[in-house]
């Protein structure tokens, strides 16, 4: 059971919004954090409300 195994009705949530081309981390981390509201599960700790915003130049690191 959750968080070991991803529930039935949010990994269909899930599915959905990765099979948009125009979706990314952003609408996946609002997914589950919709989800996590929605059955009253508390957030971890340490875990950030919106995922972090990638700096101007990270992707010359690459």
């Amino acid at each position: 059971m959750w968080p070991y195994t991803v529930p039935h009705d949010l990994k269909k949530r899930l599915e959905e919004v990765l099979s948009a081309r125009t979706h990314g981390p952003a609408e996946v981390w609002g997914e589950v954090r919709d989800w996590l509201e929605k059955h009253g599960v508390e957030m971890p700790e340490g875990l950030e409300l919106e995922p972090p915003k990638p700096e101007p130049w990270d992707w010359m690191d690459q």
